[in-house]
């Protein structure tokens, strides 16, 4: 079922919904789903092994607050949809899901993520996607204090024509063997990116920037 539709729990053009302490669980579709839903908070909820994703948040929701969420098994842990702005993401747990653990991009902009726990996500820990053009891309988000461990393919990945990303302190971790697995990579075409005290542990190549 798709999650511009209907979901576990579905809302739309609402304002003010608080969620806590619910448990969405083997949905054939997303878990929390909510669009042009401004002020929406999230919290001490978990969202366990369904088809797609597990928080979608989307098509122009202003100021959601994800706070202190388990988030496993999903296709996609927590999704950023269509113009999301403005949102705070942290301290969530985000383990085991099936492509991305975080996954942010059209038009997504100015949101903060920060202190949470990233592991296990099947391909890539954050992703920054490539999105069309340059207006449409996830522009002036901050990523700081979290830890990704583990991850397929790549912990963090800045793609298109992404600029203003900001990565702070953040914990790029691999202890599976062989470590044959990038901590960030650059996409060609990102501009005005801050990185500042992030570590890398147990990876085979930390930084991968194609700028260069």
């Amino acid at each position: 079922m798709d999650g511009n539709y209907a979901d576990c729990i579905f809302l739309q053009n609402c304002q003010g919904i608080h969620i806590e302490n619910v448990e969405t669980r083997n949905y054939n579709g997303d878990g929390i789903s909510w669009q042009i839903c401004h002020d929406t908070t999230v919290t001490n909820c978990r969202s366990m092994n369904n088809a797609d994703l597990g928080l979608h948040p989307d098509s122009g929701s202003l100021r959601p607050i994800i706070h202190q969420n388990h988030l496993e098994g999903n296709r996609i842990g927590l999704f950023f949809c269509w113009g999301v702005k403005h949102r705070i993401a942290e301290n969530n747990r985000i383990s085991n899901n099936r492509q991305f653990g975080i996954s942010i991009g059209h038009r997504d902009t100015d949101n903060i993520i920060r202190k949470n726990q990233i592991e296990k996500s099947s391909e890539v820990g954050v992703i920054f996607r490539n999105e069309p053009n340059e207006g449409r891309c996830p522009h002036h988000n901050l990523l700081e204090d979290n830890q990704i461990i583990n991850s397929g393919e790549i912990g963090i990945d800045i793609q298109g024509e992404t600029r203003s990303i900001t990565l702070l302190r953040n914990q790029i971790i691999e202890t599976r063997t062989p470590a044959q697995h990038i901590g960030l990579q650059i996409g060609q075409k990102v501009t005005e990116l801050t990185l500042g005290k992030n570590t890398f542990s147990g990876l085979e190549i930390e930084t991968n920037d194609l700028r260069s």
